[in-house]
């Protein structure tokens, strides 16, 4: 079967060879989520692309994060988490060094 008009090119970008399931997708995805446990990963089959959620230390939403390999998808995973822990050694740190202000009423 043809695929449609610009599918075949899209998949040669993304990196999905002619014939890859995506079974071995799946595969990929649950060993991401194997390392990285605190993330929900899924393969988006119809867009042949690896997303991942999770709310980070800090965030005030949801992070996603979506790449077209596994591999990419885990290195921004890592990345995420290390901007995450800076973060949070930052907060820690400003929150330390500041004093309360105490005002003095005069009562």
């Amino acid at each position: 079967m043809t695929p449609p008009p610009g599918q075949a090119d899209a998949q040669r970008c993304v990196g999905v060879e002619a014939g890859t399931d995506d079974a071995e997708r799946w595969r990929e995805a649950t060993a991401l989520r194997q390392q990285w446990p605190k993330w929900v990963v899924i393969w988006l089959a119809p867009m042949q692309r690896f997303r991942a959620y999770r709310r980070l230390p800090g965030a005030r939403r949801d992070t996603t994060l979506t790449a077209f390999t596994a591999a990419d998808l885990g290195m921004l995973i890592g990345q995420a988490e290390d901007s995450a822990r800076a973060r949070t050694r930052r907060q820690a740190v400003s929150a330390a060094t500041h004093e309360p202000i105490h005002r003095d009423r005069g009562k």
